[in-house]
């Protein structure tokens, strides 16, 4: 049983929810509509991989997308069956994990199709692969200079079973109008000229992807055979105009101690903080440990008696204090405070906590620490209102 206070409840019915709406944003692509490959890499962005990918698969997601070869590993120990990308590759030392474990890897690289092809020859079966193309994110992929050369040499590789073709998209939430939306238009012209000289090099590719979720809502027409939504999964919108999400994590603590302090009083390292009254200070059992940043520190606020109350003075490692002065009915220890999500008809989002911490959503989501236990819920019933 937690003795601290501290969790993280993982809304499983919201999170259910916003797979439907990655589903919907598909269903006007003309024929049958785009699989959904749903990105639980980073434990599921802070959320808990094991338990979103259980959720998720029985809410009938198509395939599973990871970075390590580890997270997919760890999936496979967990009972999930649903196909699994390695969106890293295998590097040096994975090949023989991806192939025992069935997973899929991303393959841009020389090297590792030479291991894989030796991994799945010594099983005696084919390995899945998805191929993938930098057509301009410069980070992963084939560059495309080096696009034919690459072909020529993987046509050696008799044990690799080309699936899939993939790239990625560096700006894919820019808006319409913008350089940045222009940019994906190009990175999609790219990537269609690459299939196209992966076909004439006899290959055929089942499937065909290159959205994450800021191109699932702006750009319909690179939909194709399937979409690798992730923040959207998790209740965040990737960019403007971005269909009605539920938000999934809510992350609450209590009270540690309160104290009266009077005027001209300092609070936590550096007196960074100075009361300007006689102030009630409520003491949190939180800090950058649990992966609340630390520069938060008399900028952020969170929800204590259904009010907004702010952070003052220094975020400390394993605690933060909070100025409860305001809040109708005296502060005690043990009272309810909350991090993240709602609270009455208040809600603290993860876009304002990123913007008061100078980072964006997917850090904070990701920052949140192995000390706070993941709690899986069907819906906390004091923000029941709030997703009416």
């Amino acid at each position: 049983m937690p003795i601290r206070p501290t969790a993280a409840y993982v809304d499983v019915g919201a999170l259910q929810y916003n797979l439907g709406v990655a589903r919907q944003l598909t269903s006007d692509r003309p024929g049958a509509a785009a699989m959904v490959l749903a990105a639980v890499k980073g434990d599921a962005y802070g959320h808990g991989a094991v338990r979103c990918a259980r959720v998720l698969e029985a809410a009938g997601v198509d395939w599973f997308g990871v970075a390590l070869v580890e997270e997919g590993a760890q999936l496979r120990d967990a009972g999930l069956t649903a196909p699994v990308l390695c969106l890293g590759g295998v590097g040096r030392y994975g090949a023989e994990e991806v192939v025992e474990r069935g997973l899929v890897p991303v393959l841009y690289d020389e090297g590792d199709a030479e291991r894989l092809d030796n991994a799945a020859g010594r099983r005696g079966v084919r390995q899945r692969v998805h191929l993938k193309v930098d057509t301009g994110m410069g980070r992963l992929g084939v560059a495309l200079p080096h696009w034919g050369r690459f072909l020529d040499r993987l046509a050696r590789f008799s044990n690799l079973d080309v699936e899939g073709f993939m790239t990625h998209f560096a700006t894919a939430d820019a808006t319409a109008g913008s350089p940045g939306f222009a940019f994906t238009t190009e990175q999609g012209r790219r990537y269609r000229e690459s299939l196209a000289k992966l076909r004439a090099h006899g290959y055929t590719p089942r499937l065909l992807h290159t959205c994450n979720s800021g191109g699932l809502v702006q750009h319909g027409a690179l939909h194709l055979d399937m979409v690798r939504p992730g923040l959207l999964l998790y209740g965040v919108p990737p960019c403007e105009g971005t269909p009605p999400l539920k938000p999934v994590l809510r992350v609450t603590t209590q009270v540690l101690v309160a104290r009266d302090l009077p005027a001209r009083a300092s609070v936590s390292y550096n007196r960074s903080f100075i009361t300007s009254r006689p102030s009630r200070i409520a003491t949190l059992p939180v800090g950058y440990a649990d992966g609340y940043p630390r520069a938060l520190g008399n900028v952020a606020q969170v929800l204590v008696g259904g009010r907004r109350c702010p952070v003052v003075g220094v975020v400390c490692m394993d605690l933060c204090m909070v100025d409860v002065t305001d809040v109708e009915e005296p502060v005690e220890a043990g009272d309810e405070v909350v991090l993240l999500g709602g609270q009455r008809d208040q809600r603290i989002t993860v876009e304002e906590i990123a913007a008061w911490a100078g980072t964006i959503p997917y850090e904070i989501l990701c920052g949140f620490s192995e000390r706070i236990p993941r709690v899986g819920v069907a819906l906390p019933t004091d923000v029941t209102k709030l997703r009416d």
